[in-house]
């Protein structure tokens, strides 16, 4: 049963008995917002559900990207050189190109030809952009002019790659255009939507899987992702490096994931399926003989 959600979750999850329905929490939006990612999965975990995706704790690390990076840092999961800052005016770097970003949105929001910079005072041109634009401090990070690749994992202890895809930015000769800005992702009129490849599965050797799966996991790991994520890379050299952990990643049917699935083979449904039977596992209930969870969909 598909379930709309505004602002009060809670009114209208509790007609559902947690004893008897499972939630796909496809909930998103932005810190302000009563829904975002890290409030719903704190509201269902309240509310005692079985929820699909990541707790509230993942949720609310990978959104902040300077704590997602520090999580990264701890844990040694190669990631870019990178600073955090909250006003433009304080930023010292020595790693260029670079790019800079919102240090607490995803989807692409922020991200144009002109995030890339290549010395001090462009960096300091954008950084005061993203603050007064978005109301949030920046992130900057060394820029890795490499093809991006996008690793679909999912289970829990035992996690596995479903797949990986890859981005390939060949059409552009100016750096700047070599990342997948949010006209990329989003506008399918623009040149960089148009001419910017998603492959899956990516063209590479064994070896470059081995060392991105290796990488992937462990940032995987390392940030509690649970049932399903991506993990977002570029290469230094031959060495991959991890970009951004997306939890609950987007499983439309027309997201990235599903694709991946069907790639490896895997229906959409039996890959629903399967991410409902990895939130039943680590949870506390045991379905018995006769038995039937329902599914309610948030969203």
């Amino acid at each position: 049963m598909p379930l709309q959600v505004s602002h009060d979750l809670v009114t209208q999850l509790r007609r559902f008995d947690p004893a008897e329905w499972i939630v796909i929490n496809l909930c998103e939006g932005e810190p302000q917002q009563d829904f975002y990612y890290s409030q719903a999965a704190h509201i269902l975990e309240e509310m005692g559900f079985t929820y699909t995706g990541s707790s509230a704790w993942t949720l609310e690390e990978t959104q902040y990207k300077w704590r997602m990076k520090t999580l990264l840092e701890v844990g040694n999961v190669p990631t870019p050189p990178w600073a955090m800052f909250e006003r433009a005016e304080d930023v010292v770097f020595d790693h260029f190109p670079a790019i800079v970003k919102p240090g607490a949105s995803h989807c692409s929001y922020g991200i144009t030809r002109n995030s890339v910079v290549l010395n001090l005072e462009e960096a300091r041109e954008q950084v005061a952009r993203i603050i007064n634009t978005f109301r949030q401090p920046a992130i900057i990070e060394k820029f890795l002019d490499s093809p991006e690749y996008n690793v679909a994992i999912w289970g829990n202890q035992c996690a596995e790659l479903l797949g990986i895809s890859t981005m390939q930015y060949d059409y552009f000769a100016d750096i700047r255009d070599r990342l997948c800005t949010f006209e990329a992702k989003w506008v399918p009129e623009s040149v960089a939507y148009q001419h910017i490849p998603v492959i899956c599965p990516a063209p590479i050797s064994a070896e470059l899987y081995e060392h991105i799966m290796e990488a992937a996991l462990a940032a995987y790991h390392v940030t509690g992702c649970r049932d399903y994520g991506r993990v977002d890379l570029r290469l230094d050299g031959d060495k991959p490096m991890v970009l951004d952990v997306n939890a609950n990643c987007d499983i439309s049917p027309e997201g990235g994931f599903a694709h991946t699935a069907a790639a490896a083979g895997i229906r959409y449904g039996e890959m629903l399926n399967r991410i409902v039977e990895f939130s039943l596992a680590r949870s506390s209930r045991i379905q018995t003989p006769g038995h039937q969870n329902t599914i309610v969909e948030a969203v």
